[in-house]
């Protein structure tokens, strides 16, 4: 599996994965730095709702093409 195929084949789950690894960071930075819960909570959904995203993308043609 290259890494770059798979990008240029699927541009749009990896973006929702960099997307989703960016919310993660910045839920984990606001929860130590003390910023309130709800802002925590706010980032906390938000990467739930991309991963959710990716997934659901990726599942149909990731699956046909590699199993």
């Amino acid at each position: 599996m290259n890494p770059r195929r798979t990008v240029a084949a699927y541009p749009l789950q990896a973006l929702l994965g960099v997307a989703t690894a960016a919310a993660l960071v910045a839920t984990a930075v606001v929860a130590a730095g003390g910023g309130s819960l709800s802002l925590t909570l706010r980032f906390a959904a938000l990467s739930t709702v991309l991963f959710a995203f990716a997934v659901g993308f990726s599942a149909g043609p990731l699956a046909e093409r590699y199993l």
